[in-house]
């Protein structure tokens, strides 16, 4: 079963220092999936979301907000920026 995968990716990140660096790099579940089946584990990454609402002992999967974020003044231009004209 897939879950079982999931659990046994997540017990070796504990202790696999290249593949905990691996998955630090993705920026999606469906990329952490891709990159824990080059190790050997087989589970999607909506396995992976189901399973961040379970509280596993000594693992923490925190959800990143990615969605795009624009703020532009009336103008078209972003007002932060210092040099515009």
């Amino acid at each position: 079963m897939a879950i079982d995968q999931l659990k046994a990716f997540l017990g070796e990140l504990q202790k696999n220092r290249e593949l905990l660096e691996s998955i630090n790099k993705a920026s999606t579940a469906n990329e952490i999936a891709e990159i824990a089946s080059e190790f050997g584990y087989q589970f999607s990454g909506d396995e992976l979301k189901a399973i961040s609402k379970e509280n596993l002992p000594g693992v923490k999967i925190k959800k990143q907000d990615t969605s795009p974020s624009y703020s532009f003044g009336e103008s078209g231009i972003d007002p932060n920026e210092k040099n515009y004209k």
